[in-house]
């Protein structure tokens, strides 16, 4: 099953690749993502034990390995494109015709300095999060996953706008499931409006 998954990570990988400047690796980005899905799958959070147990978990799909610190700092560079290749890998294997689809507030900046600063500076915006009774800087997550709570689709967007946008975009990539979702996102012109 790791294998079939990890050759599927390579298939899409390969596909997303942006060629880079310089001399080719020993190993190719594509493998690097391929990689990167081997470990989430497996769920070692430690890039260290990770790699000294592909040759075993793995044998002869990786003859050559990078060191951890390039390990890492290739794949902080491939980050977008690992991303794709997840969403991709987690349609494949989601089960049955039902989605769920919810939102929530992430802040990403905890003072008013850090807001300008901050990578999200053209995304982000404040927004009040009733859970914690206080007014948040940050994006809202809007995410569809299936019945076992496996990701299928993500999107952000600023905090300050609702979730109804997003999931009928989200929706329509997964048209002919049922979609369930909470009572923030009902009505008959929202589902008129998801039917087209």
């Amino acid at each position: 099953m790791l294998e079939t998954l990890v050759i599927a990570a390579y298939v899409f990988a390969d596909v997303e690749m942006i060629p880079r400047p310089g001399p080719p690796g020993k190993i190719t980005d594509a493998e690097l993502v391929a990689l990167a899905v081997a470990q989430a799958a497996m769920g070692i959070p430690s890039d260290r034990q990770f790699l000294g147990l592909v040759g075993k978990v793995l044998p002869g799909c990786f003859p050559h390995l990078p060191e951890q610190s390039q390990y890492n700092r290739r794949l902080r560079r491939l980050a977008p494109i690992l991303a794709r290749v997840q969403l991709r890998v987690s349609e494949l294997i989601a089960s049955g015709d039902l989605r769920i689809a919810d939102g929530t507030l992430i802040g990403v900046a905890n003072y008013a300095g850090c807001a300008s600063c901050s990578e999200f500076a053209g995304s982000a915006s404040y927004d009040y999060c009733p859970s914690k009774s206080q007014f948040v800087w940050g994006v809202r997550l809007v995410l569809v996953t299936d019945a076992h709570g496996l990701p299928v689709g993500y999107m952000l967007v600023a905090a300050s706008e609702k979730e109804y946008e997003p999931v009928g975009e989200l929706a329509t990539a997964h048209a002919g499931c049922t979609l369930i979702a909470d009572k923030g996102l009902w009505g008959r012109q929202y589902a008129e409006t998801l039917a087209l």
